[in-house]
């Protein structure tokens, strides 16, 4: 008898996990807003960290999207109320403050509730493929934070007002 090929067993997640996923969506959507807002209002010796985070958010609200897509879910990639009190904020501050390394304590911050998020979704998942992209999800992330703190040094200084 000639071995036929099986179709990959369906992985379906639980409510909780779904619960879970969806979450950790919301916070990479928020993030993703702030960022944008960023890149927009950064000072130019800045830009280039807040282009970074940008980009990575971008593609990973578009892989969790499709995730939560093929394990059973339904995913809405727009932007959310977090994203637009994000992206509030970093309007007020531009106005009245400048967009630069000083960020870095907040992305910091920021980008530590991201990781949580990766961390619970990622004990909730029995072994897959989906795991396994949320696992390399967090990883890419930490390895900019990362990345980005060795070049933090680099970041010129503001000035202190007299």
């Amino acid at each position: 008898m000639k071995d036929v090929p099986r179709e990959p067993e369906a992985i379906t997640a639980s409510p909780r996990q779904l619960e879970q996923l969806h979450h950790l969506q919301a916070r990479s959507i928020g993030a993703r807003g702030w960022f944008d807002e960023m890149v927009e209002k950064a000072d130019p010796e800045f830009r280039f960290v807040a282009v970074r985070f940008h980009g990575l958010h971008v593609e990973q609200v578009q892989r969790l999207t499709a995730l939560i897509t093929a394990v059973g879910g339904d995913a809405d990639p727009s932007d959310n109320m977090s994203a637009a009190l994000k992206r509030a904020g970093l309007s007020v501050r531009a106005v009245f403050g400048g967009i630069d390394g000083d960020m870095m304590s907040r992305i910091r911050e920021s980008e530590a509730k991201v990781l949580a998020g990766f961390t619970e979704v990622i004990k909730a998942m029995e072994p897959s493929r989906y795991r396994d992209e949320l696992v390399q999800m967090q990883a890419e992330l930490q390895d900019l934070l990362q990345t980005v703190q060795g070049e933090e040094r680099s970041l010129p200084e503001k000035p202190k007002d007299a």
